[in-house]
């Protein structure tokens, strides 16, 4: 029997890469070890370099389709087109593939969509991890989601993985906020399969592509801008749901173990963090002469005052203080929420703090691991404020 396919791929100014990836991915899909009728999906936000010209001039064995959005219309809103596309289209599984790729290994084609063949919902990768990157995941992301539902997902934000049909209804008949149309996109279908029929599948190449999400701005302080912004206030509102609607009493393992190469040391310098821990220690001092760490509860707005003041501003926030932040913001009523631009310099004070920890280590990923375990420990004050 046929397997039907619909590969779905986001975009927005892409045109360097694009074509790179679905040459990849339409010859990973002629191998594998079944029959599947499959079509490629571009779905742009109106790019303006030619994105879909260069999709529809790649030579496939596939057809190909375009799906336009408005203009820098968001993730979300281009994730939506392609999940209803597959509707329309009757797709057995959904493959949602990043277009900003230098190259798609075809074992990630065969491991993601033979998940699926073999009936689940939800299927994730799990790669090498980075050190350098996955600032959201692993500081945000991760340790809340997991901390929740109980479900170790190790990596919810990630831009491939593949749907089953059922999975793709569920996902358009959720509950979608504004920024689940944007950045937090991901973060409505990561929430979706911690409570739905998932799987992971253990990949051995790392993903190539631009690992820092944060980037300098013209004063030379870094941030992420509507990246943090959207994707914050996405996993603010799922957690909350997620921690409204159940109480997990044990810790569910991830099926498959992260690939983490034993012999890697994380650097004791790294330029973009040394650069970081100064921008961020600096607009800290700001925040605390300007009263802004008050929007904190007492007493921990005089720790982060107390902390903002002294000489350890530059080494970053610690595990411990950080988790103290996201409980506060996440447990915030709505009419006394943490201000995005506070709560950003926080989170990236935290990626220099969480390098501190690692820096000159060959086991960095499992402090990793232990943030999700530490919130998930800590999950009565997630239920019991929500």
């Amino acid at each position: 029997m046929t397997f039907r396919v619909l590969v779905g791929l986001p975009s927005f100014n892409e045109a360097a890469t694009i074509g790179k990836v679905v040459s990849d991915i339409d010859a990973a899909l002629r191998t594998l070890p079944f029959t599947v009728e499959a079509v490629h999906v571009n779905a742009d936000s109106s790019s303006v370099d030619g994105t879909s010209d260069a999709f529809l001039s790649t030579a496939t064995s596939y057809p190909k389709k375009v799906v336009k959005t408005g203009y820098w219309s968001g993730q979300g809103a281009n994730g939506r087109a392609i999940l209803e596309t597959a509707i329309d289209s009757g797709a057995d599984a959904t493959l949602i593939i990043d277009t900003d790729l230098a190259a798609v290994d075809q074992t990630w084609i065969h491991g993601l969509i033979a998940g699926v063949h073999n009936g689940r919902d939800f299927v994730y990768p799990l790669r090498p991890p980075t050190w350098n990157g996955g600032d959201l995941t692993y500081q945000l992301t991760y340790p809340l989601l997991a901390g929740a539902s109980g479900v170790d997902l190790r990596e919810p934000l990630c831009g491939d993985l593949a749907l089953s049909a059922a999975a793709v209804r569920d996902l358009l008949s959720s509950d979608w906020a504004a920024d689940d149309l944007r950045f937090g996109f991901h973060v409505l279908v990561a929430a979706t399969a911690v409570v739905s029929d998932w799987t992971a599948v253990r990949l051995e190449v790392r993903r190539r592509n631009p690992l820092r999400s944060f980037g300098p701005r013209p004063a030379g302080e870094f941030r992420m801008g509507d990246k943090f912004a959207e994707t914050s206030a996405s996993v603010r509102h799922h957690v909350r749901r997620i921690a409204r609607n159940s109480a997990p009493v044990k810790w569910s393992p991830s099926p498959a173990e992260t690939p983490v190469d034993a012999g890697f040391v994380v650097p004791v310098h790294d330029p973009d963090i040394e650069r970081l821990a100064q921008t961020t220690a600096k607009q800290l001092r700001e925040d605390a002469h300007d009263k802004q760490l008050h929007c904190f509860p007492p007493p921990l707005h005089d720790h982060l005052v107390d902390f903002a003041l002294s000489g350890e501003a530059e080494r970053g926030l610690s595990w411990p203080l950080w988790r103290e932040c996201l409980l506060a913001w996440l447990t915030a009523d709505d009419d006394q929420q943490i201000p995005v631009n506070v709560f950003e310099t926080l989170f990236l004070s935290r990626a220099v703090g969480h390098h501190t920890e690692i820096a000159g280590r060959p086991d960095w990923y499992s402090t990793v691991i232990a943030q999700g375990r530490d919130v998930f420990a800590r999950r009565d004050r997630l239920t019991a404020a929500t």
